[in-house]
């Protein structure tokens, strides 16, 4: 006795997933790869900090901008010798004579600036955040950038 049965064809899992998933998957990497530089992708971390200071010669400043790890919009620049120059203002309060002044003075902070990676650095007893890796709200911790709620 035989058994004939007609048997379909039968589709698989991994078919059907690739069939729903796949035009999603392809058109996420359509939209974004474009977008990432890939010249920065594998740059090391010395690199990465020439080229942030090249970028702040460029536009003017004393050094790299970094922004506080707080609710405060304080600015700090680092430069290449490891000096740590901050902007004056409300923040960093300058002498009553560069403050008479017209424009805009920096003035060096006493004390270390300590760079714990090429994000962030140590100084002024918070840490402060590279502002040109800043894509986001978020704060700076020792490891980098984190995002939080701000509140």
């Amino acid at each position: 006795m035989s058994f004939n049965k007609n048997k379909g064809k039968k589709i698989g899992l991994w078919p059907l997933v690739g069939v729903f998933y796949g035009p999603i998957i392809f058109s996420i990497l359509l939209v974004c790869l474009p977008k990432i530089e890939w010249k920065y992708v594998f740059e090391s971390n010395k690199t990465k900090v020439a080229r942030h200071h090249k970028k702040a010669e460029d536009n003017g400043l004393p050094g790299i901008p970094y922004w506080r790890n707080s609710g405060s919009s304080a600015i700090l620049y680092l430069n290449r010798d490891g000096i740590a120059y901050a902007m004056c203002g409300p923040d960093f309060f300058c002498s009553e004579e560069l403050n008479a002044k017209k424009g805009i003075h920096f003035v060096p902070i006493s004390g270390v600036a300590r760079r714990i990676n090429s994000k962030v650095i140590f100084a002024e007893e918070s840490y402060w955040c590279d502002s040109y890796d800043i894509n986001h709200a978020g704060k700076c911790r020792s490891g980098g950038w984190v995002n939080v709620s701000e509140r």
